[in-house]
This record gives structure tokens, C-alpha cells and sequence, in this order.
């Protein structure tokens, strides 16, 4: 496999599951594997699996409202737009993302059934997803800092597909939550310059 398509593997597998920063980093996307010191990021009480074999982190400064970063991150019909490699995605429950929201999409052309934990609005969301073996959940949260918004994702992988390859699934999830936090910077950053 390609390097192009291990970090394509990693972002569409990250969209399937989604948060945490302790000091603001630079503008540039930073991550941290297995976060240290017990630090997890955290929606209304939903964190990542924390003794997962495989946990992950990225940050990115976005200078944008957050509001902008919120729409687009919750609009998940228009992922397509800024994500083309995990589409199609659909909402299958209508209004507002929410807590038991369940919405569909195909990273890599798997299909993905994933299940909305916890949603604080324009703050974090929570969702879950098992997918071929694999035990997601992925959580993002954002955090109004001097200078722009604080995005973080953060995401564990668990099951036996993980144990089998725990390297290889560390470094695909790395580079596919790293890829996916400066998406979202530069479409957001695009989105709120042109307004």
C-alpha cells in the first residue's frame, strides 16, 4: 500500500469515529499519539476508549468563526465538498445532529453505520462506529483561544484487526486525524475569508 493510501486509509477510517489540547499550539496541525498522563478529551461525559490499543490526537488552530467550523463539521451531506475520500455520507435522522443520531458513509468504500454519543452544540461531538472488526470512537471538540478556535480530534481503534497491526493502525489513524483537522482549517479558514 501506498503512502498516499495509508493516510487516505487513515481519514476515511477517522471520519467513522472523533477531541483534546492542552496548551494552544501553533497554527499548524500538531498530533499526539496516545495521550499522556490520563488527559482524554471528553463530550457531556463520552471519551475515547481509553485502554484501546491504538488512541490518536490532532490539533489545529483555525482562524475562523466557530461557527463556520461548527457547520461544517456537523453538515455531514456536504462532507463531499472538503472530505471527497469518505463520501458518500448521509444523515439518516433528520434535524440537528444529536445524541442518537445515526448517519452513513463509505471511507474507502467500506460502508460505515455511525452512532452519535454526545453533542454539546458548536462544542464537541461524540460517535462510535464499529466497522470490519474495528471498534471506533472519535470525538471533536472545539474551544474558542486567542486568536481563532482550538480544533481537536481524538480517536481509539480496538479489536483484533488493531491488535494484529497495532504500528500500522497507530501511524493510519495518526496521519488520517492529522489530515482531517487541517481540512477543516483550510475550508474553514477559505469559507470565513470569502464572507
Amino acid at each position: 500500500m501506498t503512502s498516499r493510501n495509508k493516510v487516505m486509509q487513515g481519514v476515511a477510517v477517522a471520519a467513522f469515529v472523533t477531541a483534546t489540547a492542552l496548551a494552544a499550539p501553533s497554527s499548524a496541525a500538531a498530533h499526539e499519539a496516545k495521550p499522556g498522563g490520563g488527559t482524554y478529551q471528553e463530550c457531556r461525559g463520552v471519551t475515547v476508549d481509553k485502554s484501546a490499543p491504538v488512541v490518536s490526537r490532532a490539533t489545529v488552530l483555525i482562524k475562523a468563526p466557530v461557527t463556520t467550523i461548527w457547520d461544517l463539521h456537523t453538515d455531514i451531506d456536504a462532507w463531499d465538498t472538503w472530505i471527497p475520500e469518505i463520501t458518500p455520507a448521509r444523515k439518516q435522522t433528520p434535524g440537528p445532529l444529536r445524541q442518537g443520531s445515526v448517519f452513513e458513509w463509505s471511507p474507502q468504500s467500506m460502508h460505515v453505520t455511525s452512532t452519535v454519543k454526545s453533542v454539546a452544540p458548536r462544542r464537541c461531538t461524540a460517535w462510535a462506529a464499529p466497522v470490519n472488526g474495528i471498534d471506533g470512537v472519535h470525538l471533536f471538540t472545539f474551544k474558542k483561544v486567542k486568536g481563532g478556535v482550538l480544533a481537536t480530534t481524538e480517536e481509539s481503534w480496538a479489536g483484533a484487526p488493531v491488535e494484529a497491526d497495532i504500528p500500522g493502525n497507530q501511524a493510519a489513524l495518526d496521519a488520517g486525524l492529522a489530515d482531517w483537522v487541517k481540512r477543516l482549517k483550510t475550508t474553514a479558514e477559505s469559507t470565513s475569508c470569502g464572507k
